[in-house]
């Protein structure tokens, strides 16, 4: 029988926390369950780190859940024999836990600040919730209870830790995006604070996937005029229904735009996929041209017959040292910049040292790192693998032209 091992701690030299009740309101979680009999809960409260090790070798638990004071780098806190704060350091609890990890399924750190904890115990264990900051006790502890009454009635972690934080925003509690989501390294690393826009992403984008192409236009932020755009790009391929769509992070770009990675189910087949989403007005809508990497001209179309202006390039875009065709002498002049795109087509671009872009583009890629870029380029010379950058357009892949039809407005420029 799956067991929860609960752990409470509040040293006499801390502020007391209401932590029986905590206790008390989780196994009466499981006493209204349909699912009573399914699941046992053992509890240690006024735990020493030597009754969390004996209580794990005992019970074998499928969730320890620990409800008490934390101290983000400073450890979780613990009971000394005295009942004074004894801190748990991140590492050695990370490879106590290890040896539980066949039987350990998730852990849940009720306590301020215990992210930083459930980013190292993430490496052993498969699901990890912990605070991102301080939370107030009682909303500690009605994240709790929800997280289990979800958990009693057979939903995933993920889906229960979403209406642990649902929970609090229905109560009119604070602390809603304090809890942390996190899976480890060996599942599809998700780490994901609730926000309430999440279902309302998960939601559009399920809309996306089971809409066909020329339709999908109405949920982009650039409306119906994109639809002849989106039934080019997409052309032959076929379009499939997907059953679920799960956000597994975000971070923002702006104030209303998010980077998105999603896991999409579809039939047999999972993969994960990155959006670009904007948020205005409490109205969601997909940044298409952003999450597809397009480009004004067609990639293979570029390749085969150039340009004879700039076009838009969204790329990622990373230091290199090739030099070849017009350029194979002409180091001192210009840097050569690696482009790849989404569809892992890979040009080989240059950019003047002399040119105001040269260091609009340097300061994004002297960290040696690779970033997804739009630029504008144009052709060199008859060889269209090796483009000439003209500008830097946006840092991002979020590029808005002046208008609908225009190319970027740049002078060509000789490479001799």
């Amino acid at each position: 029988m799956p067991t929860i091992l609960i752990v409470a701690a509040s040293p006499l030299d801390q502020d007391r926390l209401r932590l029986g009740a905590e206790v008390r309101d989780i196994r009466h979680s499981l006493q209204r369950s349909r699912n009573r009999e399914n699941w046992a809960i053992e509890s240690n409260e006024a735990a020493t780190v030597d009754d969390l090790r004996r209580a794990l070798l005992d019970f074998r638990p499928t969730i320890l859940h620990f409800a008490g004071h934390g101290g983000g780098v400073g450890g979780l806190c613990f009971e000394d024999q005295h009942g004074n704060t004894n801190t748990a350091d991140t590492q050695p609890l990370s490879k106590l836990l290890h040896h539980f990890k066949d039987d350990l399924k998730c852990v849940v750190l009720n306590a301020c600040y215990s992210d930083v904890q459930a980013d190292a115990i993430r490496s052993e264990i498969d699901h990890v919730v912990g605070m991102r900051a301080a939370v107030n006790d009682e909303a500690a502890a009605k994240f709790a209870v929800a997280f289990y009454d979800a958990v009693f009635a057979g939903t995933d972690f993920r889906t229960a830790f979403d209406l642990g934080c649902t929970a609090l925003d229905l109560n009119k509690l604070p602390d809603s995006d304090v809890p942390v989501f996190m899976t480890g390294a060996h599942l599809e690393v998700t780490d994901l604070s609730y926000s309430a826009r999440v279902p309302e992403i998960e939601r559009v984008l399920y809309t996306y996937f089971n809409t066909p192409y020329g339709d999908r236009a109405a949920l982009t932020t650039t409306g119906a005029s994109l639809s002849e755009t989106m039934v080019r790009h997409y052309g032959e391929q076929m379009r499939r229904n997907v059953e679920k769509v799960q956000v597994l992070s975000m971070s923002a770009v702006s104030d209303e735009q998010w980077r998105v990675a999603v896991d999409v189910l579809a039939g047999q087949d999972r993969h994960q996929v990155t959006f670009y989403i904007r948020i205005r007005d409490r109205t969601t809508l997909v940044e298409w041209e952003a999450t597809v990497g397009l480009w004004s001209v067609p990639v293979k179309t570029y390749r085969a017959l150039g340009t004879d202006v700039p076009i838009i390039a969204r790329v990622i875009a990373e230091l290199d040292d090739y030099y070849n065709y017009d350029f194979s002498d002409k180091q001192h002049r210009f840097q050569s910049v690696r482009l790849r795109t989404l569809d892992r087509e890979t040009l080989h671009g240059y950019v003047n040292r002399h040119k105001p872009v040269y260091h609009d583009l340097m300061a994004l890629l002297s960290d040696g790192n690779s970033h997804a870029v739009t630029l504008a380029i144009g052709n060199a010379s008859g060889e269209t693998s090796t483009p000439l950058i003209h500008e830097l357009l946006s840092p991002t892949w979020l590029y808005d032209p002046p208008n609908e039809d225009a190319e970027p407005s740049v002078a060509t420029e000789a490479t001799s």
